[in-house]
């Protein structure tokens, strides 16, 4: 008998509940049980029989029959006062039921109106994900935030980048000099590559179910990769500018929210995300790890320091790479240059702008400061950034024969590992300081492809022995 009447409590439209399937020692199958104080509301009480009948659409329906062949029956508390004042439980673990739910699912969802309840499976996302690509190309790949390096060094390694997500928001310089250049970016994609779809679009902005909805009148993604906007996760912007930032919405800080929005569309089998050392530490970093985690992605985090694949820059970056596979793991390192790198700029010094005398240089607190500079004797060269050509502090320099010297953006590339071969990454066409800008917020580009080819054996070996590959093999994993 309920401490509590029923009348007391108002009885709604509809109840929903999500739940877990009920896993049984000794059992191969797991039941359905649906143990709740809402049953009685809706009118299944103790002791009644119901019926069940399947749904067209998976699952099965539940209502009141005296010729039920299953019957509800409640819990009881021995205490005058309990949370859960009139539970009941229904319970089906019939092999012909158990046959609408899909393999491998664990949980289900409840639709309780009165006299009537929907049973629908919940597929498990990773097995869906699967089974979804079954018969597709697992090298298909989406970029999103990228200027194209990224993208040269995947397609060096036999994935097809089919999409890009690509939009440079307007700058306060750049409202300032009246200019918009929120298409540049995209365009050098387009230069360099030959993606079936461009949305040149604010990811902020940006409908996720449009970008399925193209995405799918061609092979699905496989591959999500994102070049997350690091300015407001770097030390190189300052406590105040971030500050200011946040207040003026400026800020990209939470730049996962819409990452993960399309990345929960999509449904891809891998996502792989590349960002300075402190995002992995952040908390816009824990949400983005721990959703991926929800949805059955199991995550594999590193920090790269470039001149550990092949690099010859102190370039370290943050990646992140979540599969519906387990057992990824990052590139090994590799020895480091121990040779000087001074005949590379030697060979490019002669297109190097002198700034000896810029005030950049000659100011007190640069001289007090010191440089960060490229020697006849470095092994390597510091980290180039985006802002390079403006003659920040943090840049990277030339000092030799008492003059200083701001690298060109062919010895940039140079120093980056990007390929400037006849099957190299152009950036000729563009304005010099926006060219600087597009390299100098890049991946280095013998690290990304280290990576890259990382991820590719993981694929391979995971979805590649399963009919999945429907183009030439050949063609598709060439290397």
């Amino acid at each position: 008998m309920h401490t509590h009447a029923i009348a007391d409590f108002h009885v709604p439209s509809v109840v929903t509940k999500n739940l877990k399937m009920n896993m049984v020692s000794g059992r191969s199958t797991p039941k359905v049980r649906v143990s709740s104080n809402f049953l009685p509301l809706m009118g299944f009480d103790e002791g009644q029989r119901i019926i069940t009948t399947p749904s067209l659409d998976g699952g099965f329906i539940v209502r009141p029959s005296d010729q039920g062949d299953h019957k509800i029956y409640s819990r009881r508390y021995n205490r005058a006062r309990t949370n859960k004042p009139f539970e009941a439980v229904m319970e089906f673990a019939n092999k012909q039921l158990m046959r609408t739910f899909p393999p491998a699912c664990e949980r289900f969802h409840v639709k309780m109106r009165h006299g009537d309840i929907k049973i629908s499976p919940i597929p498990n996302r990773t097995a869906a994900i699967i089974r979804r690509l079954s018969g597709h190309n697992p090298l298909n790949a989406l970029a999103a935030m990228t200027g194209g390096v990224d993208i040269h060094a995947m397609e060096s390694v036999g994935m097809k980048v089919d999409a890009v997500i690509e939009y440079r928001p307007d700058e306060a310089r750049d409202v300032t000099a009246g200019r918009s250049l929120s298409e540049i970016n995209a365009l050098n994609t387009l230069r360099n590559g030959t993606p079936r779809i461009l949305m040149n679009e604010d990811i902020y902005q940006l409908d996720p179910r449009m970008l399925r909805k193209l995405a799918d009148e061609g092979d699905p993604i496989s591959i999500f990769s994102a070049g997350i906007q690091c300015d407001d996760h770097s030390r190189a912007k300052g406590a105040k500018a971030k500050a200011k930032s946040v207040e003026d919405l400026s800020t990209t800080v939470d730049m996962i929210y819409p990452t993960l929005r399309a990345i929960e569309e999509l449904e891809p089998m891998l996502v792989v995300v590349e960002n300075v050392p402190g995002f992995g530490t952040s908390a816009a970093g824990d949400i983005l790890k721990t959703t991926l985690r929800r949805w059955g992605y199991h995550i594999s985090e590193a920090v790269m320091d470039a001149r550990d694949y092949g690099g010859i820059q102190s370039r370290r970056r943050y990646h992140m790479v979540a599969s519906v596979f387990p057992g990824y793991e990052h590139p090994a390192p590799q020895e480091r240059n121990t040779t000087p790198i001074w005949p590379i700029v030697e060979a490019r010094l002669h297109e190097c702008r002198d700034i000896t005398d810029s005030y950049a240089i000659t100011s007190p607190k640069a001289v007090e400061r010191g440089g960060n500079y490229i020697t006849r004797e470095s092994t390597y060269c510091p980290t180039i950034i985006k802002s390079q050509d403006r003659l920040v502090k943090d840049g990277c320099y030339i000092a030799d024969g008492g003059r200083i010297y701001a690298p060109s953006p062919a010895l940039i590339k140079d120093l980056m590992s990007i390929p400037q071969d006849e099957e190299g990454f152009v950036t000729s066409w563009m304005a010099k300081e926006q060219e600087v800008e597009l390299l100098g917020q890049s991946v280095d580009y013998s690290m990304h492809k280290a990576l890259m080819g990382s991820i590719k054996d993981h694929l391979i070996e995971n979805a590649g022995n399963r009919t999945i590959v429907r183009t030439r093999q050949t063609e598709l994993f060439a290397s």
